[in-house]
């Protein structure tokens, strides 16, 4: 009878054994797992981080943007000033250039008269 008692305490001792080896290799499991999540959770917000920096960047430019670029309405009236004294000179030019050759063909003429009564 002390022989059954000693093997059921053997057969105990192991079982208890194993039960802890499994209960310690759960309980790395469980922290690798809870390890690797954290992990996951710091690189998710660090991604997420950097896309709101983008998000903002992008907001900021075009808010730059709203302030320094000029309004269709008055980049459109610039123009059409610009093309009225564009106009304007080009008259002036060209009434300008025909008064020259009125004058040279004027001064052509009298020397061609002045060359005839020679």
């Amino acid at each position: 009878m002390d022989t059954n008692i000693t093997a059921f305490r053997e057969i105990m001792d192991e079982r208890d054994k194993r039960y802890e080896q499994r209960f310690t290799a759960q309980e790395k499991a469980v922290e690798d797992a809870l390890s690797a999540a954290k992990e996951a959770v710091l690189k998710a917000e660090n991604a997420t981080e950097k896309r709101f920096e983008g998000v903002n960047e992008f907001r900021n430019t075009l808010a730059d943007q709203q302030r320094t670029l000029m309004p269709r309405a008055e980049a459109e009236l610039r123009i059409k000033a610009l093309e009225d004294a564009f106009k304007v000179r080009v008259g002036e030019s060209s009434g300008f250039k025909s008064g020259w050759a009125l004058a040279i063909g004027i001064i052509l003429f009298a020397v061609a008269v002045l060359g005839w009564f020679r």
